[in-house]
Protein backbone atom coordinates (compact mmCIF):
# COMPACT_ATOMS: atom_id res chain seq x y z
CA UNK A 1 0.00 0.00 0.00
CA UNK A 2 1.32 3.42 -0.93
CA UNK A 3 2.47 5.56 1.92
CA UNK A 4 1.53 9.23 1.63
CA UNK A 5 3.63 11.90 3.16
CA UNK A 6 0.93 13.25 5.42
CA UNK A 7 0.62 9.92 7.14
CA UNK A 8 4.06 10.51 8.55
CA UNK A 9 3.28 13.97 9.92
CA UNK A 10 3.28 14.00 13.70
CA UNK A 11 0.52 16.28 15.09
CA UNK A 12 1.04 17.61 18.60
CA UNK A 13 -1.31 16.19 21.21
CA UNK A 14 -4.31 18.41 22.16
CA UNK A 15 -3.76 20.69 25.12
CA UNK A 16 -5.03 19.46 28.44
CA UNK A 17 -8.72 20.12 29.14
CA UNK A 18 -7.91 22.43 32.05
CA UNK A 19 -6.32 24.89 29.59
CA UNK A 20 -9.65 25.20 27.71
CA UNK A 21 -11.43 25.71 31.02
CA UNK A 22 -8.98 28.40 32.10
CA UNK A 23 -9.33 30.22 28.78
CA UNK A 24 -13.11 30.10 28.97
CA UNK A 25 -13.00 31.46 32.51
CA UNK A 26 -10.75 34.30 31.37
CA UNK A 27 -13.10 35.17 28.48
CA UNK A 28 -16.16 35.03 30.73
CA UNK A 29 -14.42 37.20 33.31
CA UNK A 30 -13.42 39.71 30.62
CA UNK A 31 -17.00 39.87 29.30
CA UNK A 32 -18.39 40.28 32.80
CA UNK A 33 -15.97 43.07 33.63
CA UNK A 34 -16.76 44.77 30.32
CA UNK A 35 -20.50 44.67 30.97
CA UNK A 36 -19.96 45.95 34.50
CA UNK A 37 -17.77 48.76 33.20
CA UNK A 38 -20.44 49.78 30.69
CA UNK A 39 -23.14 49.81 33.39
CA UNK A 40 -20.92 51.82 35.72
CA UNK A 41 -20.25 54.29 32.91
CA UNK A 42 -23.96 54.64 32.10
CA UNK A 43 -24.93 55.18 35.72
CA UNK A 44 -22.10 57.46 36.73
CA UNK A 45 -22.25 59.47 33.54
CA UNK A 46 -25.12 61.20 35.34
CA UNK A 47 -27.98 60.01 33.10
CA UNK A 48 -29.57 57.75 35.69
CA UNK A 49 -28.43 59.28 38.96
CA UNK A 50 -30.94 60.80 41.35
CA UNK A 51 -31.42 64.52 40.76
CA UNK A 52 -31.33 66.71 43.88
CA UNK A 53 -34.61 68.37 44.84
CA UNK A 54 -33.08 71.85 44.76
CA UNK A 55 -32.06 71.43 41.13
CA UNK A 56 -35.48 70.26 39.97
CA UNK A 57 -37.35 72.88 41.96
CA UNK A 58 -35.24 75.65 40.44
CA UNK A 59 -36.14 74.29 37.01
CA UNK A 60 -39.82 73.45 37.42
CA UNK A 61 -41.23 75.14 40.56
CA UNK A 62 -41.95 78.36 38.72
CA UNK A 63 -44.98 80.54 38.10
CA UNK A 64 -47.80 79.64 40.48
CA UNK A 65 -45.93 76.76 42.14
CA UNK A 66 -46.11 76.61 45.95
CA UNK A 67 -45.38 74.03 48.64
CA UNK A 68 -47.41 72.91 51.63
CA UNK A 69 -45.65 71.22 54.55
CA UNK A 70 -47.97 68.72 56.21
CA UNK A 71 -47.78 67.55 59.82
CA UNK A 72 -46.41 64.15 58.76
CA UNK A 73 -43.41 65.78 57.09
CA UNK A 74 -44.75 65.59 53.53
CA UNK A 75 -43.98 68.54 51.29
CA UNK A 76 -46.73 68.88 48.70
CA UNK A 77 -46.17 70.76 45.46
CA UNK A 78 -49.31 72.54 44.26
CA UNK A 79 -50.58 75.42 42.18
CA UNK A 80 -53.53 77.67 42.99
CA UNK A 81 -54.32 79.84 39.99
CA UNK A 82 -57.08 81.31 37.86
CA UNK A 83 -60.10 83.31 39.01
CA UNK A 84 -60.17 83.56 42.81
CA UNK A 85 -63.90 84.29 42.70
CA UNK A 86 -64.80 81.47 40.35
CA UNK A 87 -65.94 77.91 41.09
CA UNK A 88 -63.06 75.71 42.25
CA UNK A 89 -61.77 72.70 40.31
CA UNK A 90 -59.15 70.42 41.86
CA UNK A 91 -57.03 68.66 39.21
CA UNK A 92 -55.44 65.25 39.85
CA UNK A 93 -52.86 63.65 37.56
CA UNK A 94 -52.28 59.99 36.72
CA UNK A 95 -49.66 57.40 37.59
CA UNK A 96 -46.06 58.45 36.94
CA UNK A 97 -47.28 61.92 35.93
CA UNK A 98 -47.56 65.35 37.58
CA UNK A 99 -49.61 68.52 37.71
CA UNK A 100 -47.73 69.65 34.60
CA UNK A 101 -50.06 67.39 32.59
CA UNK A 102 -52.70 70.10 33.01
CA UNK A 103 -50.53 73.01 31.83
CA UNK A 104 -52.22 73.18 28.43
CA UNK A 105 -55.70 73.03 30.00
CA UNK A 106 -55.34 75.52 32.85
CA UNK A 107 -54.98 78.72 30.74
CA UNK A 108 -58.21 77.86 28.91
CA UNK A 109 -60.18 77.65 32.17
CA UNK A 110 -58.36 80.26 34.24
CA UNK A 111 -60.70 83.14 33.40
CA UNK A 112 -63.76 81.37 34.78
CA UNK A 113 -62.46 79.01 37.48
CA UNK A 114 -60.11 78.79 40.42
CA UNK A 115 -57.84 75.87 39.55
CA UNK A 116 -55.95 73.92 42.20
CA UNK A 117 -53.56 71.24 40.93
CA UNK A 118 -51.11 69.18 42.96
CA UNK A 119 -48.42 66.54 42.68
CA UNK A 120 -49.62 63.49 44.58
CA UNK A 121 -47.11 61.77 46.90
CA UNK A 122 -44.38 59.89 44.97
CA UNK A 123 -44.80 62.05 41.88
CA UNK A 124 -43.72 65.35 40.39
CA UNK A 125 -42.05 67.79 42.77
CA UNK A 126 -43.78 66.26 45.78
CA UNK A 127 -41.86 63.01 45.40
CA UNK A 128 -41.29 60.61 48.27
CA UNK A 129 -42.96 61.29 51.62
CA UNK A 130 -41.75 60.23 55.09
CA UNK A 131 -44.66 57.87 55.72
CA UNK A 132 -43.93 55.81 52.61
CA UNK A 133 -47.70 55.60 52.08
CA UNK A 134 -48.64 55.75 48.41
CA UNK A 135 -52.21 54.51 48.40
CA UNK A 136 -55.51 55.86 47.13
CA UNK A 137 -56.42 56.47 50.78
CA UNK A 138 -53.31 58.58 51.33
CA UNK A 139 -53.90 60.50 48.10
CA UNK A 140 -57.47 61.32 49.23
CA UNK A 141 -56.14 62.52 52.57
CA UNK A 142 -53.60 64.73 50.78
CA UNK A 143 -56.39 66.33 48.74
CA UNK A 144 -58.44 66.85 51.89
CA UNK A 145 -55.55 68.49 53.75
CA UNK A 146 -54.68 70.79 50.86
CA UNK A 147 -58.26 71.97 50.29
CA UNK A 148 -58.68 72.51 54.04
CA UNK A 149 -55.46 74.54 54.11
CA UNK A 150 -56.71 76.66 51.20
CA UNK A 151 -60.05 77.12 52.99
CA UNK A 152 -61.98 75.50 50.13
CA UNK A 153 -65.20 73.93 51.33
CA UNK A 154 -66.93 73.12 48.01
CA UNK A 155 -65.29 72.17 44.74
CA UNK A 156 -65.43 70.03 41.64
CA UNK A 157 -62.77 67.37 41.36
CA UNK A 158 -61.23 66.26 38.06
CA UNK A 159 -58.86 63.33 37.69
CA UNK A 160 -57.02 61.65 34.86
CA UNK A 161 -56.20 57.91 34.97
CA UNK A 162 -55.06 57.09 38.53
CA UNK A 163 -56.14 60.62 39.48
CA UNK A 164 -59.60 59.72 38.22
CA UNK A 165 -59.62 56.77 40.61
CA UNK A 166 -58.70 59.12 43.45
CA UNK A 167 -61.38 61.58 42.30
CA UNK A 168 -64.32 59.17 42.28
CA UNK A 169 -63.21 57.62 45.56
CA UNK A 170 -63.05 61.10 47.06
CA UNK A 171 -66.54 61.87 45.77
CA UNK A 172 -67.81 58.74 47.50
CA UNK A 173 -66.17 59.57 50.83
CA UNK A 174 -66.84 63.33 50.88
CA UNK A 175 -70.08 63.81 48.93
CA UNK A 176 -70.95 67.05 50.74
CA UNK A 177 -67.77 68.72 49.46
CA UNK A 178 -68.09 67.75 45.81
CA UNK A 179 -70.11 69.90 43.41
CA UNK A 180 -69.09 67.99 40.30
CA UNK A 181 -66.98 64.98 39.37
CA UNK A 182 -64.92 64.98 36.16
CA UNK A 183 -63.36 61.66 35.12
CA UNK A 184 -60.78 61.85 32.32
CA UNK A 185 -59.82 58.33 31.21
CA UNK A 186 -60.31 57.36 34.83
CA UNK A 187 -58.80 54.29 36.44
CA UNK A 188 -59.98 51.96 39.16
CA UNK A 189 -62.58 50.17 37.04
CA UNK A 190 -62.50 46.38 37.10
CA UNK A 191 -61.38 45.14 33.68
CA UNK A 192 -60.58 48.63 32.44
CA UNK A 193 -56.81 48.28 32.14
CA UNK A 194 -55.40 47.26 28.78
CA UNK A 195 -53.48 44.03 28.18
CA UNK A 196 -49.74 43.86 28.79
CA UNK A 197 -49.09 43.95 25.03
CA UNK A 198 -50.44 47.50 24.94
CA UNK A 199 -48.62 48.75 28.02
CA UNK A 200 -45.40 50.81 28.00
CA UNK A 201 -42.23 48.72 28.23
CA UNK A 202 -41.37 50.05 31.67
CA UNK A 203 -44.77 48.94 33.02
CA UNK A 204 -44.06 45.41 31.86
CA UNK A 205 -40.67 45.49 33.56
CA UNK A 206 -42.27 46.62 36.81
CA UNK A 207 -43.96 43.25 37.14
CA UNK A 208 -40.56 41.62 37.72
CA UNK A 209 -39.01 42.01 41.17
CA UNK A 210 -35.51 41.80 39.64
CA UNK A 211 -36.35 44.42 37.02
CA UNK A 212 -37.72 46.74 39.71
CA UNK A 213 -34.39 46.59 41.53
CA UNK A 214 -32.55 47.43 38.30
CA UNK A 215 -34.95 50.31 37.56
CA UNK A 216 -33.85 51.97 40.79
CA UNK A 217 -30.54 52.70 39.05
CA UNK A 218 -31.11 52.13 35.35
CA UNK A 219 -34.03 54.31 34.21
CA UNK A 220 -33.16 55.52 30.71
CA UNK A 221 -34.90 58.42 29.03
CA UNK A 222 -36.16 56.02 26.38
CA UNK A 223 -38.67 54.64 28.88
CA UNK A 224 -40.24 58.07 29.32
CA UNK A 225 -40.40 58.61 25.57
CA UNK A 226 -41.94 55.22 24.84
CA UNK A 227 -44.45 55.61 27.66
CA UNK A 228 -45.59 58.98 26.32
CA UNK A 229 -45.79 57.63 22.78
CA UNK A 230 -48.11 54.93 24.10
CA UNK A 231 -50.25 57.45 25.97
CA UNK A 232 -51.09 59.82 23.11
CA UNK A 233 -52.65 59.25 19.70
CA UNK A 234 -50.53 61.86 17.89
CA UNK A 235 -46.80 61.12 18.27
CA UNK A 236 -45.93 64.71 17.31
CA UNK A 237 -47.15 65.78 20.75
CA UNK A 238 -44.27 63.89 22.37
CA UNK A 239 -41.66 66.64 22.26
CA UNK A 240 -38.12 66.46 23.55
CA UNK A 241 -39.05 68.99 26.24
CA UNK A 242 -41.95 66.85 27.45
CA UNK A 243 -39.87 63.68 27.51
CA UNK A 244 -37.10 65.42 29.47
CA UNK A 245 -39.62 66.72 32.00
CA UNK A 246 -41.14 63.27 32.63
CA UNK A 247 -37.70 61.67 32.85
CA UNK A 248 -36.16 64.24 35.17
CA UNK A 249 -39.10 64.29 37.57
CA UNK A 250 -38.91 60.51 37.85
CA UNK A 251 -35.26 60.89 38.88
CA UNK A 252 -36.07 63.18 41.82
CA UNK A 253 -34.22 61.73 44.79
CA UNK A 254 -36.41 59.06 46.37
CA UNK A 255 -39.12 59.09 43.70
CA UNK A 256 -38.12 55.89 41.94
CA UNK A 257 -38.26 53.91 45.16
CA UNK A 258 -41.64 55.47 45.98
CA UNK A 259 -43.15 54.80 42.56
CA UNK A 260 -41.88 51.24 42.36
CA UNK A 261 -43.18 50.51 45.85
CA UNK A 262 -46.69 51.14 44.53
CA UNK A 263 -46.54 48.13 42.24
CA UNK A 264 -47.36 45.84 45.15
CA UNK A 265 -49.80 48.37 46.59
CA UNK A 266 -53.26 49.39 45.43
CA UNK A 267 -52.44 51.20 42.18
CA UNK A 268 -54.05 48.34 40.31
CA UNK A 269 -56.92 47.82 42.69
CA UNK A 270 -60.28 48.17 41.07
CA UNK A 271 -63.95 47.96 41.88
CA UNK A 272 -67.01 46.45 40.32
CA UNK A 273 -69.48 48.80 38.61
CA UNK A 274 -72.07 48.55 41.37
CA UNK A 275 -70.04 50.94 43.54
CA UNK A 276 -70.69 53.78 41.10
CA UNK A 277 -74.38 53.72 42.03
CA UNK A 278 -73.35 55.46 45.24
CA UNK A 279 -71.86 58.51 43.50
CA UNK A 280 -74.27 61.38 44.08
CA UNK A 281 -72.30 64.16 42.38
CA UNK A 282 -73.15 65.15 38.79
CA UNK A 283 -70.43 63.52 36.70
CA UNK A 284 -68.73 64.24 33.38
CA UNK A 285 -66.80 61.36 31.80
CA UNK A 286 -64.23 62.17 29.09
CA UNK A 287 -62.32 59.41 27.30
CA UNK A 288 -60.16 59.15 24.20
CA UNK A 289 -61.18 56.54 21.65
CA UNK A 290 -57.51 55.63 21.00
CA UNK A 291 -56.57 55.12 24.65
CA UNK A 292 -53.92 52.37 24.88
CA UNK A 293 -53.74 52.33 28.67
CA UNK A 294 -57.35 52.25 29.90
CA UNK A 295 -59.96 50.84 27.57
CA UNK A 296 -62.45 53.37 26.32
CA UNK A 297 -65.11 50.70 26.87
CA UNK A 298 -64.62 51.13 30.63
CA UNK A 299 -66.55 54.40 30.35
CA UNK A 300 -69.74 52.40 29.96
CA UNK A 301 -69.48 51.33 33.61
CA UNK A 302 -69.70 54.97 34.67
CA UNK A 303 -72.42 55.70 32.13
CA UNK A 304 -74.58 52.75 33.17
CA UNK A 305 -74.20 53.12 36.94
CA UNK A 306 -73.68 56.73 38.00
CA UNK A 307 -77.13 58.26 38.46
CA UNK A 308 -76.32 61.68 36.96
CA UNK A 309 -73.69 61.30 34.26
CA UNK A 310 -72.68 62.71 30.89
CA UNK A 311 -70.14 60.90 28.68
CA UNK A 312 -67.91 62.42 25.99
CA UNK A 313 -65.83 60.14 23.77
CA UNK A 314 -63.13 61.90 21.75
CA UNK A 315 -62.07 60.42 18.42
CA UNK A 316 -58.36 60.36 17.52
CA UNK A 317 -57.43 61.03 21.17
CA UNK A 318 -55.50 58.75 23.53
CA UNK A 319 -55.05 58.60 27.28
CA UNK A 320 -54.46 62.33 27.92
CA UNK A 321 -57.40 64.30 26.47
CA UNK A 322 -56.57 67.42 28.53
CA UNK A 323 -53.12 67.48 26.93
CA UNK A 324 -53.98 66.19 23.46
CA UNK A 325 -57.09 68.36 22.92
CA UNK A 326 -57.17 70.97 25.70
CA UNK A 327 -59.60 73.24 23.82
CA UNK A 328 -62.34 70.62 23.56
CA UNK A 329 -61.68 69.38 27.09
CA UNK A 330 -61.91 72.92 28.47
CA UNK A 331 -65.17 73.62 26.63
CA UNK A 332 -66.79 70.41 27.85
CA UNK A 333 -65.70 71.07 31.44
CA UNK A 334 -66.95 74.66 31.32
CA UNK A 335 -70.32 73.64 29.84
CA UNK A 336 -70.66 70.86 32.42
CA UNK A 337 -70.02 73.08 35.42
CA UNK A 338 -72.23 75.86 34.06
CA UNK A 339 -75.06 73.34 33.77
CA UNK A 340 -74.76 71.98 37.32
CA UNK A 341 -74.57 75.32 39.11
Amino acid sequence: MAEYWWTRVQFPPPPPLFLYTDNMKKVAKWIGLSVLAILVFLIYSGTYLDIPREELESRYAIGASQFLNLDDGSRIHYRDEGNDEGPVIVLLHGFNASLFNFERLVPLLAEDFRLVSLDLPAFGLTGAVPSGEYTIENFKETVSELTHYLDIEKFSIAGNSMGGHVAWRYALEYPDQIEGLILIAAGGVSGGEQTMDDSPIVWKLMDSSLARKILLFFTPKFFAEQGLQTAVADPKLVTEELVSQFHELALLKGSREAILSMITGDRRSSSGPEIFNQISAPTLVIHGEEDNLIQVESSKYFEENIPNVEVKIYSNIGHLPMYEDPERTAKDIKDFIDNIR
